[in-house]
């Protein structure tokens, strides 16, 4: 007779983030997914921007984007870049089989960001409904099930609640009309101030009522959350009476509004970011360019999301402790992904566990070997978070 963690593996479906495998130009497609058949996965997810790379790698003679760099996210085409656009579509089934090949399937494409909120007449909001239109057929060209929207955390996408909604109304009407439909995940951006938190997306999931729209959970998100989470620059927050709260607020959950998860550990930011932490020197150059701009969170993301239970680098470690050093930050589960989980699964959610770990500075090595470390360490976490879950759980 099967038991209780057997029927949970069933239920779930994990996947990886391509993205994870490495964000160095040496880390192929190719590359990844053949790391992630051989760690036993069956699902991904896929960064639009590394599928422009991969199309433009196919096609190099593809004009440039004639995107505003001001609202360009890496080069992504303008929607009326209808060259780029018919390459992007023409290259779809390819890129499909190439997956296929290695025994996987395409579930996500993400993020859609920067969609909605835009206050009536502002020069963005119909300009981002025709980029929407141009992702949405591209998510059913690639057959992909959900398309990730990240909350809006520019400033200046300051509409009312009623008109965020309506936009994501819109959206998730748009996604449904799809062959095959595509459904809309909305996941809060810790580092937006005014959607920072996944009570807010909720909130408008609520008020837009729609079947085709649901919640994208990301364990990452919700330990910095700008209302209770960590602030990296000070290392405060995340505390324990909040962070039961907010848990009482998951198990309230209907089942059918979360789509996916997305996993990823937080390392503590003691010391905090500019006090002392191993990223700080990132950090600074990051502000001269990429990063320039993007408060604390938006960096913390970027540079501290471990593989939960595993630990930084895969596992590895980055520091003189080593692989030592990397097992006990990976056993602390800073982000208590163990918990949170649990308080998910007592909804009676079951579906696609994706893990999205960040942690650029390793990832972005020119190092062979990041695709098969971390899709290791994603293959290792999952069997300890499984593992972990039925020992919270107090199952046998």
């Amino acid at each position: 007779m099967p038991t209780r963690l057997e029927n949970l593996d069933s239920d779930l479906k994990f996947g990886v983030a391509s993205a994870l495998l490495g964000l160095h130009p040496s880390h192929t497609f190719d590359q990844k997914f053949e790391e992630l058949q051989k760690a036993g996965f069956r699902y991904c997810e896929v960064l639009t921007a590394d599928y422009i790379g991969w199309v433009r790698q196919q096609k190099p003679e593809l004009p440039e984007s004639t995107c505003p760099p001001a609202w360009a996210e890496f080069r992504e085409p303008d929607p009326s870049d209808s060259e780029i656009w018919a390459a992007l579509s023409t290259f779809a089934p390819k890129f499909t089989a190439l997956a296929n090949q290695y025994g996987l399937t395409v579930i996500v494409l993400q993020p859609l960001n920067h969609f909605e909120g835009w206050p009536e007449g502002h020069e963005r909001e119909e300009w981002s409904r025709r980029k929407a239109e141009r992702w949405l057929s591209l998510c059913a060209e690639l057959g992909v099930e959900f398309l990730q929207v990240g909350a809006n955390d520019r400033k200046d996408a300051s509409a009312d609640d009623e008109k965020t909604a309506s936009d994501m109304r819109w959206l998730a009407d748009l996604g449904a009309k799809q062959e095959p439909p595509v459904k809309i995940a909305y996941e809060c951006w810790c580092f937006g101030d005014l959607r920072g938190d996944w009570e807010y997306t909720y909130k408008i999931v609520q008020l837009a009522d729609h079947p085709n729209l649901g919640l994208c959970l990301d364990t990452a998100q919700l330990a910095l959350s700008p209302t209770y989470g960590w602030d990296p620059l000070t290392g405060t927050g995340w505390s324990l009476p909040e962070y039961t709260s907010m848990l009482t607020r998951l198990r309230a959950l209907p089942k059918d509004k979360i789509f996916y998860l997305e996993l990823s550990d937080v390392l503590q930011p003691s010391p905090p970011l500019y006090g002392g932490s191993k990223f700080d020197e990132s950090a600074r150059e990051d502000d001269k360019g990429y990063g320039k701009g993007k408060n604390a969170r938006g960096k913390w993301v970027f540079y501290a999301r471990p593989v939960p239970l595993v630990g930084p680098n895969g596992g590895v470690g980055g520091g003189d402790g080593g692989e030592e050093e990397a097992r006990r930050v990976g056993e602390s589960d800073a982000a208590r992904v163990v918990e949170t989980l649990k308080a998910i699964f007592s909804t009676g959610w079951r579906g696609y566990c994706m893990f999205e770990v960040f942690e650029s500075i390793y990832m972005g090595a020119d190092d062979p070997d990041v695709p098969r470390r971390y899709a290791q360490a994603c293959r290792k976490s999952k069997e300890l978070l499984l593992n972990r879950v039925e020992e919270l759980s107090g199952s046998a």
